[in-house]
């Protein structure tokens, strides 16, 4: 897929990503998007779940609203 767009970055800095490009990457309201930097270019991508403790990215879980690996929700449900 090719696309190109120009977007005006705002003063306090947000930019809008179009509707196309996140129906495109299937990024939905409220969802996470990760920032590179490669070479000269800001690359801008849809974010791998992780446990929002440890990082891990296998044996997720939805505990409370939030993504938390097992291993976290053990030692939670020990404290």
């Amino acid at each position: 897929m090719h696309y190109t767009c120009y977007k005006k970055i705002d003063d306090v800095g947000r930019v809008v990503v179009p509707k196309e490009l996140r129906e495109a990457l299937d990024i939905r309201l409220n969802e996470t998007v990760k920032f590179d930097i490669e070479d000269d270019k800001i690359v801008i991508s849809k974010a791998d779940q992780t446990c929002i403790f440890c990082g891990r990215t296998d044996s997720l879980k939805s505990y409370r609203g939030k993504t938390v690996c097992s291993e976290c929700i053990k030692n939670l449900n020990n404290t």
